[in-house]
């Protein structure tokens, strides 16, 4: 076992902290002990432990309280209570707050080192069983070659410690650009923190983000970790960052430069290794220009620029959205897989989609939910269907009928798809998810030559 391990021992008792951490300290690990909770406490805000053992009894004060304390202040660190007259009630209340095992006084040093060394094989393969979902739910999807250089400047920019600027339209996936990037990282297995920075009350920006003491201002009844801290060795996402206050502003340029927070109302310098990851989809040189935006923070965030493209830009993409969205959407509502019949996706295809990927998985679950087993053009939302339609010339879709409209927009769907796949009709017929057998009969329905 490699001594990269970190165990905090909490226990009153001095000859069992020193046989424990003597008998640790052989198997490799690095140990750190306490006889105090508060001191304990105090330590776990600041160390990253892979496994604390706990003392039922500390002191005449309840191992389990302290174990509490841990889960208010989101402190993830898997939990061993061991003690030598707790009740059965006690065990069972440990366990059922999420503890991994108790262990009753006396236990050899081996029975010991097996617990451990399996409780942090459970939670390592925990974090990678919850990573490898999160990847299937969160993939960067697509083809086009915008996709697909996004992808690689992704691949390339997690290697990095970088700060990282993720600009883009609103819905065009800018939280999933960042999750993508903690995951390729080394700091994968550790937290993703979130924050909508145009969510946050200006009056805590501060507090928030950094973390306030107890007493530091009205309302402060205790101690509180801020986002920083809680994305201690992981990646900070801050999300819509031309919102944050100027003054907020200030304190974050001296994080970011300094590696270094502190927190409302404490003296206490805190050193921290947190990424950081921005994204804004307002144009932040504007905001410098309009003094609503720090010249020297947006330069400092703006190291490694990448952008997150429109859907109405990369079109051809629009099949293999629709299959993973609607597929996901069915799964998460309970319902059989349904299929959409080709003719949506030339609707879809003369939308401009304001609202981007978010736009198109709104309209789709909406589909999903209140169509029939094959959706069809008649289960599109009708405010969809005529901003379609504005795109055709207005004189001549006046006079079209709605068929004759639809056979329009689906011959030049086809036509479009045949050339960007070089008369390829397997490739084409996949892209798209159709029969290539149908595929062949529509071509030859509107004439359109394969070569």
């Amino acid at each position: 076992m490699s001594n990269s391990y970190h165990i905090a021992i909490i226990d009153d008792e001095f000859s069992i902290c020193v046989s424990i951490e003597q008998s640790l300290f052989i198997e490799g690990y690095q140990v750190s002990v306490f006889n105090d909770m508060d001191s304990a406490l105090s330590s776990m805000k600041k160390t990253l432990y892979d496994v604390a053992v706990i003392d039922i009894r500390i002191n005449n004060e309840s191992g389990i309280h302290l174990y509490q304390e841990m889960q208010k202040l989101a402190l993830d660190i898997p939990v061993i209570f061991i003690s030598g007259n707790a009740s059965l009630q006690e065990a069972a209340e440990s366990l059922k707050l999420g503890a991994y095992d108790f262990l009753e006084k006396p236990f050899s040093p081996q029975k010991l080192h097996v617990t451990i060394k399996n409780c942090i094989a459970y939670y390592e393969t925990k974090n990678k069983l919850d990573l490898l979902k999160s990847k299937e739910n969160n993939c960067i999807l697509g083809e086009h070659p915008k996709i697909k250089k996004l992808r690689q400047e992704i691949k390339k920019i997690a290697q990095s410690t970088a700060v990282v600027l993720i600009s883009g339209e609103s819905g065009t996936g800018k939280e999933l650009i960042a999750q993508s990037i903690h995951e390729q990282s080394d700091r994968a297995s550790k937290p993703l923190v979130k924050v909508n920075c145009s969510a946050l009350p200006e009056h805590l920006v501060e507090s928030l983000l950094f973390g306030h003491v107890k007493g530091a201002f009205t309302g402060a009844d205790k101690n509180k970790k801020g986002f920083f801290e809680m994305a201690n060795h992981g990646t900070l996402f801050l999300d819509e960052i031309a919102d944050m206050p100027l003054k907020a502003q200030s304190a974050l340029l001296r994080a970011l430069e300094n590696h270094e927070i502190q927190k409302v109302g404490s003296e206490q310098i805190i050193t921290i290794n947190t990424r950081v990851v921005f994204a804004s989809f307002k144009n932040l040189k504007q905001a410098v220009e309009e003094g609503k935006f720090r010249e020297d923070l947006y330069y400092r965030i703006s190291v490694i620029p990448i952008h997150s493209p429109a859907l109405r830009e990369r079109l051809s993409d629009l099949s293999i959205l629709v299959d993973f969205l609607m597929t996901r959407i069915c799964e998460r509502n309970g319902i059989a897989k349904k299929n959409l019949e080709p003719e949506c996706l030339t609707l879809f295809a003369q939308y401009a989609w304001p609202g981007n990927v978010r736009e198109l998985n709104n309209i789709l679950e909406r589909m999903v939910i209140l169509g029939g087993d094959l959706l069809t053009t008649q289960d599109i939302p009708i405010d969809i269907i005529n901003a379609s339609s504005a795109i055709l010339d207005k004189n001549e879709s006046d006079n079209l009928t709605w068929k004759a409209y639809r056979q329009k927009m689906e011959k030049e769907f086809l036509d479009n798809h045949l050339k960007k796949n070089q008369g390829n009709i397997s490739k084409m017929a996949r892209q798209l998810d159709i029969d290539r057998t149908y595929l062949h009969r529509k071509l030859s329905q509107y004439a359109i030559k394969k070569g």
